[in-house]
């Protein structure tokens, strides 16, 4: 009770000093959280989250392949990789034992019709139908695990439902809200375009959805395309069974009538990808590699959390440089002055240990309350914060970083007071009857 009420005593006689303790605690504390915060999950996003991931990969022309494309010539479905060639792919990573699923995606451009138009910009070329196959792009997907994989980009429905991959006979399309308002398209409207190689041939769906896009993969056109089906808000969604039902999934078609065929594989793990990618490379096309959406949108949505990352790094060694020098400066400036006070304590009888655990109390008082203060708040706005700094990934905050972060500040309150305390046991007692009148070197001390 003794070493209490002294310790608070003398705290409360230094109101500015105890309160900037205070509140050095505290903002160390609160920012190491959201710094633990941050390194846990870019560890964990690099390490388990990584690790977890079942990586789609597809294969698809390379950039270099793709920059002497013409969409006003037909021969250049000429390059499209034909089921046989993907069944040898597929063998080929069954001979090295890499297992996989698969979905399909297969397109082909449209037709505008006289009541169904796409759009157009300023920098769309005036090429005819007869030349580009269609201002449209129906994309068909055979299930959703094939949306995933979209190379347009990942969308959402906004209005409507999604596509129906098990009614055969439902006829649905999805349409972008730039298309459906050009058209003055709403969730129950139809639609006719026209076959790519001949334009008296039509097909017409029924808008089940309309869709915007989330995401924008590079190299995607829109409103810069040169032709109108190159834009993705004129691509049209459908399910794989309407895309064969109206005969489109072909393989005596010419021309634009051609279907781009992609086969989208789903392998266990990235190791497994990795596998995947190196057991086709032989085998691989021309002008043709393989990638992986999943992986290359999981690495995207880490850009800015590596980003902060690396400045966090740099914030802690700051603050707990500049932080911890505060804390030892304001400690040293409580225990080293008060040489009186030790001295005038031993005088009359109080011990140095009883002393000396005064002086540490002092110091828990101050640090223990800001830590806990600061462990409280940053528990509490570590994450949003964090999450909102790190656009794109989710940061969680998990009871190990709080507990880690509160075992490390306490360790650093008790190393604090225990420089407070060696203050006391380092007090000589000699000085105690050290009188300040008497000098060793005086002369008439020698006399005697």
């Amino acid at each position: 009770m003794f070493v209490a009420k002294n310790a608070w005593a003398e705290l409360r006689r230094h109101p500015w000093r105890t309160a900037l303790m205070v509140i050095v605690s505290l903002l160390v504390t609160m920012w190491s959280v959201f710094g633990a915060a941050v390194m846990h999950e870019y560890h964990t996003a690099h390490g388990e989250g990584y690790g977890a991931l079942k990586p789609q990969a597809v294969v698809r022309m390379t950039d270099t392949a793709l920059s002497d494309r013409s969409g006003d010539d037909a021969d250049w479905t000429k390059r499209y990789i034909t089921w046989e060639e993907y069944n040898v792919l597929g063998a080929a990573a069954q001979a090295k034992h890499v297992q996989f699923d698969y979905s399909v995606v297969a397109s082909v451009p449209v037709r505008s019709t006289g009541s169904f138009k796409a759009i157009t910009t300023s920098a769309t070329s005036g090429a005819s139908q007869n030349e580009t196959g269609g201002d449209f792009t129906l994309t068909s997907f055979y299930n959703e695990a094939a949306v995933d994989a979209n190379e347009y980009g990942t969308f959402k429905v906004v209005e409507g439902n999604k596509l129906n991959y098990q009614d055969v006979t439902a006829r649905d399309a999805l349409v972008s809200q730039e298309l459906a308002k050009k058209n003055n398209l709403k969730v129950g409207s139809t639609i006719t375009v026209g076959n790519p190689a001949n334009a008296k041939t039509t097909y017409t769906f029924t808008v089940g959805g309309i869709y915007t896009y989330t995401d924008t993969p590079q190299g995607v056109q829109g409103a810069d395309a040169q032709f109108a089906k190159d834009n993705r808000n004129n691509v049209i969604y459908t399910s794989y069974y309407d895309f064969a039902a109206s005969g489109l999934d072909t393989t005596e078609g010419t021309g634009w009538a051609v279907p781009d065929i992609n086969i989208v594989f789903t392998l266990a793990n990235p190791q497994a990808y990795e596998q995947f990618k190196s057991a086709l490379k032989p085998d691989l096309p021309e002008g043709f590699a393989v990638s992986s959406p999943t992986i290359d949108a999981y690495n995207h949505s880490l850009e800015l959390l590596d980003q902060l990352a690396n400045t966090t790094k740099v914030m802690l060694i700051c603050l707990w440089s500049v932080g911890g020098a505060l804390a030892l400066l304001l400690t040293l400036l409580e225990a080293c002055p008060r040489r009186e006070e030790i001295g005038y304590g031993l005088a009359v009888g109080i011990t140095k240990s009883r002393m000396a655990w005064q002086f540490m109390v002092e110091i828990l008082l101050q640090t223990v309350l800001g830590v806990a203060l600061g462990l409280l708040i940053g528990g509490w706005t570590a994450n949003p914060l964090a999450t909102q700094l790190a656009q794109g990934h989710t940061i969680a905050m998990h009871g190990g970083v709080l507990w880690n972060v509160a075992w490390i500040a306490l360790l650093a309150c008790l190393l604090l007071a225990i420089i407070a305390g060696v203050r006391v046991a380092l007090f000589r007692t000699a000085q105690l009857t050290r009188s300040p009148y008497l000098d060793s070197a005086d002369p008439t001390t020698k006399e005697q």
